[in-house]
């Protein structure tokens, strides 16, 4: 996969350049309701703050993360996003092989061959809606999944299947699984903080809308996050991330408010792609849809450039392994946003 391979939603400066007027993006899986009223009042008193370097252990998150899991401190390393602690994870291990089930995100490929790794693959089934067979994993040295997967959507690992992992060391991808009110009944979070092979990656990103402010943490055991400290550089967490971080943790009315929007929305959004001759939208349990383009005449390229010239920005999936020219992904937005798409692709298509 060259560099085009892995390049990723969200660049809306790229597109701002090339075209004129507001671009709604529904490319990055974001939450639509934008940053929270907390982490809006904790940026803005905490900016004089910036002159001085950030807590290098960032000892109050942590804790605030440890108390919020019900785990030990020693288990949890925060990162510069989450994406971040992927490379930090292949480089501090640099495993021989590393086996990525496909179609996923693109990083834990590029990580991975960064860190002198063989990378194996293992297809992803449209026809079996992208399920993962247990049965026809073979041994590697790491394995990545990401759960919910991005761009399918769907939950790939369940509780009970972690132990059928024929790898070293297990590293779950679970940045989209906040946005499953029920969460508590999939994550990982508790066998990684007592497995030294299993690392779990959460991220505040998507969730509560903080891609700019790049922070995210891992959850494993101890042995493991001390491993990973000697190799991760100091100050990795700038001071406004680490107390906006804080802040949104317990923000139950955002978190209330979230899932509310995001499960009506998706439902809405799914209901009515199956309406539109043409496209055949997935099942997904988190804030975006992967979509495939039926409709023989026209593929992701073309119908990127048209939703582009009415200022919407989609997700090309050409780019994602497996997958060619025929799928796009979506974000969950607004309500009214959402209407302006299917309004939009219903005059397209």
């Amino acid at each position: 996969m060259d560099n085009l391979g892995f390049l990723h939603g969200g660049n809306i400066y790229e597109v701002r350049r090339k075209y004129k007027g507001e671009i709604i993006d529904f490319s990055a899986n974001i939450n639509p309701l934008g940053l929270s009223k907390k982490a809006k009042e904790v940026i803005l008193k905490n900016l004089d703050k910036i002159s001085y370097y950030p807590d290098p252990k960032a000892e109050t998150l942590i804790r605030k993360i440890a108390q919020y899991w019900g785990i030990s401190e020693e288990s949890i390393l925060l990162g510069n996003g989450s994406v971040n602690l992927i490379y930090l994870i292949t480089f501090a291990y640099r495993p021989k092989t590393a086996l990525i089930p496909e179609p996923t995100f693109s990083e834990y490929e590029r990580a991975s061959k960064n860190s002198g790794s063989e990378v194996k693959f293992l297809s992803l089934k449209e026809d079996e809606e992208f399920r993962l067979r247990y049965s026809s994993i073979p041994k590697a040295d790491m394995i990545f999944i990401c759960n919910p997967n991005n761009p399918t959507g769907n939950i790939v690992v369940e509780k009970s299947s972690i132990e059928k992992m024929p790898a070293k060391l297990v590293v779950i991808d679970e940045a989209f699984m906040d946005f499953l009110p029920n969460e508590m009944d999939y994550t990982l979070v508790w066998h990684a903080s007592k497995n030294e092979n299993i690392i779990v990656l959460r991220s505040f990103t998507k969730f509560f809308a903080l891609p700019g402010l790049r922070i995210g943490y891992l959850i494993s055991h101890p042995k493991t996050v001390k491993r990973l400290k000697r190799v991760q550089p100091p100050w990795e967490i700038n001071i406004l991330a680490q107390l906006t971080a804080e802040a949104v943790l317990d923000d139950r009315e955002y978190i209330k408010e979230t899932h509310k929007i995001i499960s009506r929305e998706r439902k809405f959004l799914f209901e009515e792609l199956k309406r539109i001759e043409g496209l055949r939208p997935y099942p997904s349990v988190t804030n975006f849809l992967l979509i495939k383009i039926e409709k023989g005449n026209i593929n992701s390229n073309i119908l990127m450039k048209e939703v582009i010239k009415k200022g919407i920005l989609l997700r090309n999936c050409s780019n994602f392994r497996t997958l060619g020219n025929k799928f796009i992904r979506i974000a969950v937005r607004s309500h009214k946003e959402n209407l302006y798409l299917l309004k939009t692709l219903k005059e397209i298509l």
